[in-house]
């Protein structure tokens, strides 16, 4: 069984889908797979919540990630996180002992 989110009154997307989420204040962008880009009015720490038992990871205080939507990649040796859309997103200082053990 796929699990799937509601992001929007009109919008259902399968969590997978989901490549990362940037918080900007009282909003977010969810990046999807697809390279759509939805806004919603939630805050990346409601978000990253809701994601608590999936595959999500706070990298920054402005991106939660999904690490099943990432390329491998050096932890040890990268102060950012390639996503599959081909950017990459830089990892806080605070969060660069977590992101290494989490990608390990």
């Amino acid at each position: 069984m796929k699990s799937e989110i509601k992001l929007t009154g009109l919008d259902h997307c399968p969590i997978q889908d989901i490549v990362y989420i940037e918080g900007r204040g009282n909003y977010s962008i969810v990046f999807l797979a697809n390279k759509k880009q939805i806004v919603i009015a939630k805050t990346l720490k409601k978000f990253e919540a809701q994601f608590r038992l999936h595959s999500f990871i706070r990298i920054h205080k402005s991106y939660l990630i999904n690490k099943d939507n990432i390329p491998a990649f050096k932890a040890r040796e990268c102060v950012e996180v390639p996503t599959s859309l081909g950017n990459s997103l830089p990892i806080s200082r605070r969060k660069l002992e977590l992101v290494r053990q989490s990608f390990g």
